[in-house]
């Protein structure tokens, strides 16, 4: 199946597809998909979501993307963090990933953050332009090799380094 899908932002509206989806991805890739369940629970719970974008195709659930607010210190630099991100099983590798993930950063350029913050695989992100050099301008307790990060407006990261902090819901995990 390959059909067309649309990204919409009621992602409470379908919290219960959205868990299914995520566990379920994250189990097939991680071996459990709990702990980013947790995480969207919690964003939502604390207010911290910046964007949550769901693809539907034929009103299922076919993808989801989580985008917060990440706490910087000083409080000179706005930085979203992406996460929990991913596609159904079945449709995953159709570009459902990509097109939310251009769709989030879009919308927190919009909103004026200046830098986004991800966890993952660097040879995946770097088609973004998420850089493992970029995230070296901020010190961060998940900074290491999976750390990275992308300038949504020029220079955002010069004149560092800043103090990251996740939202709390990423500490629960």
């Amino acid at each position: 199946m390959s059909g067309a899908f649309t990204i919409v932002t009621d992602g409470a509206g379908h919290a219960d597809a959205i868990a299914a989806v995520t566990r379920a991805a994250f189990h097939k890739e991680y071996g459990s998909g709990d702990d980013e369940v947790r995480i969207i629970s919690g964003l939502r719970q604390d207010g911290d979501v910046v964007a949550e974008l769901t693809a539907l195709e034929d009103g299922a659930i076919v993808g989801h993307a989580m985008f917060s607010k990440a706490t910087v210190a000083p409080a000179t630099l706005r930085v979203a963090a992406v996460g929990p991100i991913c596609a159904r099983i079945d449709r995953q590798k159709s570009g459902i990933g990509s097109a939310l993930m251009r769709e989030g950063l879009a919308r927190c350029g919009a909103l004026g953050f200046g830098a986004v913050v991800l966890l993952g695989d660097p040879d995946y992100y770097k088609r973004f332009g998420f850089t493992l050099d970029a995230a070296r301008a901020l010190e961060c307790e998940y900074s290491g090799p999976h750390f990275q990060a992308l300038e949504l407006t020029d220079r955002a990261l010069s004149g560092g380094p800043w103090k990251l902090t996740y939202p709390r819901a990423f500490a629960s995990v």
